[in-house]
């Protein structure tokens, strides 16, 4: 599931996969008639694999191991649990469930970091024709005029100035920081470093924590559901949070179960999972509905987050909208300040 398309494929093939199986068809026969309607090449392949193994006695279960690019652990455990348990229709139906919480929760992520994004791109194209075409053609004209420039158009052109001869440093320089950055955060050190200072940033951290928290308590909600080991699913689900801090604090949290702690006990040590989660864990824990329990908290997060980006969006977007729209006014007004001034110097003769 490395891109949108593959996890639109991946959701798709399971809700189909669910709601065959929910017609008490035979699993070869389902898998068959997958292998011809499933959108996406490589995963139409998979699955004409899988059911010609499944047809020769293989387990399903172990097969779909066999594919990590197309089946993540979560999705091949819940899998598992669900076969041995004689409950694989229920299985992938929480699956889907599952796979379009996760993809709702990316497109509103993606969507919210879109129009900053589109805009400062705007803004960087409109900087360079001014700096590389408009300001050249006035430059001479300032020089004839043998006046001192207004100060916002001298500003102006000694930032052109300074862009137009270093621009190939300053980029270099850019994508050498970011490369930088990136190697550094590779290392397990550096990116646990970086995703714990991420979830300290003003608004849009608060905004991180959210979803790495929605996404974990979900997974792990699901592999409890379907009666995959405690502690398997813990360590399985502290991936999913995508957050390299939570997923140390949740192998650790794992460790200390396996160690004998109480698991309301072991998350209490931790700052990040205080309030709701905790509650509604020790809730859990105490009455043996654990998973209704994370469900629970999982879909508080997701709405949460999902009213908090609209909100951040509705505030952002607008402000991002002005201020560019100002900075570029301000350029063309310091572009033509001179211009403007010939004008009323003229008229006063």
């Amino acid at each position: 599931m490395s891109s949108s398309k593959q996890l639109a494929n991946l959701l798709i093939f399971t809700n189909q996969f669910a709601s065959m199986m929910q017609s008490q068809l035979q699993l070869v026969d389902v898998l068959d008639n997958l292998a011809r309607e499933t959108p996406g090449k490589e995963l139409r392949e998979a699955v004409e694999e899988i059911a010609y193994d499944v047809r020769r006695g293989s387990d399903f279960g172990e097969i779909l191991g066999n594919y990590p690019r197309l089946f993540n652990q979560v999705f091949v455990n819940v899998v598992r649990a669900g076969m041995e348990a004689g409950r694989l229709a229920d299985s992938l139906v929480q699956v889907a469930i599952y796979l379009n919480k996760t993809d709702s929760i990316n497109r509103k992520l993606k969507g919210a970091l879109s129009y900053p994004m589109f805009m400062g791109v705007a803004f960087f194209l409109v900087f360079n024709a001014m700096v590389f075409f408009i300001l050249p053609r006035f430059a001479t004209m300032f020089t004839q005029m043998n006046k001192k420039l207004p100060l916002p158009t001298q500003i102006l052109l000694d930032v052109g100035a300074f862009w137009k001869g270093n621009w190939h440093l300053i980029i270099g320089g850019t994508i050498l920081l970011f490369v930088a950055i990136r190697i550094w955060t590779a290392t397990r050190e550096g990116r646990q470093i970086w995703d714990e200072h991420k979830l300290n940033l003003p608004i849009i951290g608060n905004l991180w924590r959210m979803g790495a928290l929605g996404r974990f308590l979900r997974t792990f909600a699901v592999q409890i559901r379907n009666e995959v080991p405690l502690l398997r699913a813990l360590r399985l689900a502290a991936a999913s949070s995508s957050n390299t801090f939570i997923e140390e604090a949740i192998l650790t949290i794992a460790d200390e179960v396996e160690r004998g702690v109480s698991v309301s006990q072991a998350f209490r040590e931790y700052e990040i999972f205080s309030g709701i989660v905790l509650q509604m864990i020790s809730a859990g824990e105490e009455a043996g509905n654990l998973s209704d329990l994370l469900l629970s908290a999982a879909d508080y997060f997701e709405r949460l987050l999902e009213t908090q980006t609209e909100t951040v969006t509705s505030l952002i977007n607008p402000i991002i909208t002005v201020m560019i729209g100002l900075a570029i006014a301000g350029m063309m007004v310091a572009a033509f300040l001179p211009v403007f001034s010939m004008g009323s110097v003229g008229g006063g003769g």
